[in-house]
C-alpha cells in the first residue's frame, strides 16, 4: 500500500494531498472483535507515515456487565498499552484512550481512567441505547430508537468528557426507511449540539469498508449548514485498514461534499 506524499500545510482543506496525518480510532484484539497486536497497529501507522496513533478499544466497564473487554482483563490490557507507548517513543506519538458509550453509571469510572491511568482521548461512539441498553444502533429501527439515540448522544456530549463524536450517523444503519424527516430531526439535534460544544465530527471509514449506511451522504451534506470541525478515522479492526482504500475513499467522500478535514486532533 504505497501512500501519496504529503505536501499540503496546517490549514489545508481537502483535495490538496492526503488528508489523514493520523488515526484516533482503532481497535486491536483485546476488544474481542479486531484482530492483532497493539504492536502491529504502530508499525503501520508508522508505514504510512502517520504522525499521531489513538489506541481506542472499547471502554471496559466496572458497573455493567456487557463489555468489550472485561474489567477483569483491564490491567493487562494497560500493561500491554503502557509498554508498546514506551517502545515506540520517538517514532510516533502513541494516544491512549478509549472509545465510550454514554452509560452515566460510567461515568466516574471513565474519569478514573483519565486520570489515575493517562486515558486522555475518550471519544464517544453510542453502539446500545435505551434505558436497559436494549437498542441496538446496528440492528433494525424506527423512528422512536432514531430518536432515542439523538438524546443519548447529545446527553453524552454534554458532559464534557468526550473529545470527538464517532461515526455520528451510524443509527441510520438498517432504519426502517430511507432519508426522512426523523432523520432530518435526528442529525440535525446532533449536529447543533456539536456545533454549539465545539465538538468534533468523524467521518468513518469502517462503514465504508463494511458497505454499511454511513458515513451517509445526506447527513453529511445536512451537516454542512452548521459550523463544525471533522476529522476522516479508519476504526480500523485490522492493522491493515489503519489506512487502506475505505479511508482514501473517505477522503474522497469528504472532497466530493467540499467538507474541509482537520488534519489533526486539535
Amino acid at each position: 500500500m504505497k501512500r501519496e506524499k504529503w505536501t499540503a500545510g496546517k490549514d489545508s482543506s481537502v483535495g490538496k494531498g492526503i488528508v489523514m496525518q493520523a488515526n484516533y480510532h482503532t481497535h486491536t484484539r483485546w476488544c474481542r472483535h479486531g484482530v492483532g497486536e497493539i504492536e502491529e497497529y504502530i508499525e503501520e501507522a508508522i508505514r504510512c507515515g502517520f504522525k499521531e496513533l489513538a489506541i481506542t478499544e472499547h471502554v471496559p466497564h466496572k458497573n455493567i456487565a456487557e463489555s468489550w473487554i472485561p474489567w477483569e482483563q483491564f490491567p493487562a490490557y494497560d500493561e500491554a498499552l503502557n509498554h508498546a507507548v514506551s517502545t515506540y517513543q520517538g517514532q510516533i506519538h502513541i494516544i491512549k484512550g478509549f472509545e465510550c458509550e454514554y452509560y452515566p453509571v460510567e461515568m466516574e469510572v471513565y474519569r478514573e481512567l483519565q486520570e489515575d491511568y493517562g486515558y486522555e482521548l475518550l471519544i464517544l461512539g453510542q453502539h446500545c441505547c435505551g434505558k436497559n441498553r436494549e437498542i441496538d444502533v446496528f440492528a433494525r429501527k424506527g423512528a422512536r430508537e432514531l430518536q432515542i439515540y439523538a438524546d443519548e448522544v447529545c446527553e453524552g456530549l454534554e458532559t464534557g468528557m468526550f473529545r470527538f463524536l464517532a461515526h455520528p450517523d451510524c443509527v441510520l444503519h438498517k432504519y426502517e426507511n430511507s432519508w426522512d424527516a426523523e432523520c432530518v430531526s435526528a442529525m440535525r439535534r446532533i449536529f447543533h449540539t456539536c456545533e454549539r460544544l465545539k465538538i468534533p465530527v468523524e467521518i468513518n471509514a469502517n462503514g465504508i469498508r463494511g458497505n454499511r449506511r454511513y458515513p451517509s451522504r445526506e447527513a453529511f451534506l445536512l451537516s454542512r449548514e452548521y459550523d463544525l470541525q471533522y476529522l476522516i478515522n479508519s476504526d480500523a479492526h485490522a492493522p491493515q485498514f489503519v489506512y487502506d482504500e475505505a479511508c482514501r475513499n473517505a477522503e474522497q467522500f469528504a472532497k466530493e461534499l467540499g467538507i474541509q478535514v482537520a488534519e489533526r486532533l486539535g
